[in-house]
């Protein structure tokens, strides 16, 4: 019987490593690729198709979710779990939505991960246990705790600006960038916060502390 193929994508060559450890000793799954950003792992995808995707949600290029999305939508039989460390409910729902099968946390167990494989490669979904009760919790209305998403260097600059009340133009001006990478990278920011709006960003920053 052929091993499930498994493309890892995760910016901590040691979370790829462990992982990798995990699943060496059973026959059948096979880590076949290894990405460390969006960028790496689409060309991969360009020439593979792994039938499963352990996907960090924090990447350096892109956020995880978003990634989350254009696969989906490109490779919709590729099966995605979300391997994190982020356990907000925001997270959850959002990569969910955006078409992943499983959520697991990075403190996961060797069996829990594979059981999740499992599940998932018979086309149903797997949630952590603990990830389960965060969305309970949510739906009984119970407070999310704050979390402040991983920037680039480039977000910090125009979520700077954009505090600082500044246009997209007047962004654009004075990072030297064009007014379409701004825009790139306000919905970037808007992505990573969870918010609908500049106005949403604004205000998540300054509850976070950021502004």
């Amino acid at each position: 019987m052929k091993a499930v193929e498994v493309l890892i994508v995760d910016d901590h060559q040691m979370v790829i490593d462990g992982v990798k450890s995990m699943l060496n000793s059973n026959a059948e799954f096979s880590v076949t690729w290894q990405a460390t950003c969006a960028e790496e792992a689409l060309l991969c995808l360009e020439s593979q198709t792994p039938e499963i995707i352990l996907l960090d949600i924090n990447l350096p290029d892109k956020d995880g979710v978003e990634l989350c999305g254009i696969i989906k939508k490109k490779y919709p039989t590729i099966k995605i779990i979300a391997l994190t460390m982020l356990n907000e409910v925001s997270f959850i729902t959002r990569i969910i939505k955006a078409g992943a099968s499983g959520y697991l946390l990075k403190n996961t167990s060797k069996s829990e991960l594979i059981n999740a494989m499992k599940v998932v490669t018979k086309g149903d979904q797997y949630l952590a246990k603990e990830v389960q009760e965060k969305l309970v919790s949510a739906s009984f209305g119970q407070k999310k705790e704050a979390f402040i998403p991983k920037l680039t260097r480039r977000e910090k600059e125009v979520l700077a600006l954009i505090l600082e009340e500044l246009t997209t133009k007047e962004i654009a001006s004075k990072l030297f960038i064009s007014v379409a990478t701004v825009e790139t990278h306000r919905l970037h920011l808007l992505n990573k916060f969870g918010a609908r709006n500049t106005a949403g960003l604004v205000k998540m920053a300054v509850q976070k502390g950021i502004a």
